[in-house]
């Protein structure tokens, strides 16, 4: 099949009809995936799914980054010392033979219909909906790649962690937050909700956001665009804008209803990693935002920006070394 690709829609969609024969797992182990955890030559389909796999130990041969420079794959290739495969390929593809070049064992991501055969000989693949719950969505992807304790384990952690900081929080004056990023084409802003590790972690800290940004829970509507004449109903004690490769925030030099909020004349803007901010469902996610968020408000720090850069790389190698044995 030389040159064959795939939609990532329907490349995922592959589950509901290949799960049964393709993904049954051992009787012996009921978390769903592979006993004993060992996931084999695992590719992950997403960013979540990838972050995961970072954090909770198992080797990716491959992922699906859908981007043109993904810091996470440098990152995984420095911290699991071994290579990391992008199958993606341009337009939001899955280049297949790319993909199947890895001989991959095991597939775990997200699924959205229809189904497509295409990938019945290629691995057992682990597909699951994507409900915008990090909990829920967590331990889906964890049983694919049979870690389900170790996602238990984590998930127990970052809510204890969360409950921590939410209490220092409350015995002084935290701010209001506002969290923002550019859209994708480089000129509109969008709100970040409850489905993404922003929204999620910082309702689960207490902090309180604009109007305009309370009550989005809706998993549908994970980014909410926000119209130029309604920008300063985003202004709070600290805005908080995501950058990176998905996030070019240099349109707003050159919106007046922007220059006109309060943080941005009192310099109370802070930049903050999109991709770790934003990436759904993704509990790597919810440690990164937890960790930025507590040195910004209690620890006099600053966040860290950049999975590939040195502190970043820190970070990860902190998180993968307190959830891998």
């Amino acid at each position: 099949m030389p040159g064959r690709s795939l939609p990532r829609r329907t490349l995922l969609a592959g589950a509901a009809g290949l799960f049964a024969g393709c993904a049954a797992a051992p009787a012996d182990d009921p978390s769903g995936g592979p006993a004993g955890g060992s996931a084999g030559r695992l590719v992950t389909l997403g960013g979540a799914a990838a972050g995961l796999a970072l954090l909770l130990g198992p080797t990716q041969v491959g992922t699906a980054s859908f981007l043109a420079v993904d810091p996470l794959l440098d990152a995984i290739t420095r911290i699991q010392r071994t290579p990391v495969t992008d199958v993606s390929g341009a337009g939001g593809e899955i280049d297949l033979e790319r993909l199947a070049a890895l001989a991959p064992d095991l597939l775990v991501g997200f699924d959205t219909p229809p189904p497509d055969p295409a990938l019945a000989g290629l691995a057992s693949l682990h597909a699951v909906p994507r409900t915008g719950d990090v909990d829920t969505d967590t331990r889906a992807l964890a049983g694919g790649m049979g870690l389900a304790d170790r996602a238990a384990g984590a998930l127990a952690a970052v809510h204890a962690r969360a409950a921590e900081i939410a209490a220092r929080l409350r015995a002084g004056r935290p701010p209001t937050v506002s969290v923002l990023s550019p859209g994708l084409d480089g000129a509109s802003l969008h709100v970040l909700g409850t489905a993404t590790p922003a929204g999620a972690v910082v309702e689960e800290l207490g902090l309180a956001r604009p109007a305009a940004q309370r009550d989005l829970t809706d998993p549908e509507r994970p980014f909410l665009p926000v119209s130029a004449e309604r920008f300063t109903e985003h202004d709070a004690d600290l805005v908080l804008l995501l950058t990176g490769p998905t996030a070019n925030p240099a349109f707003l030099r050159d919106q007046p209803l922007w220059q006109r909020l309060g943080a941005v004349r009192e310099g109370r803007v802070v930049e903050v990693d999109a991709m770790r901010w934003a990436t759904m469902s993704c509990l790597l996610g919810s440690w990164w935002v937890l960790d930025d968020l507590t040195a910004l408000l209690l620890d006099g720090g600053a966040p860290v920006r950049g999975a590939a850069s040195p502190a970043g790389l820190a970070r990860l190698h902190h998180y993968r070394a307190r959830f891998t044995p």
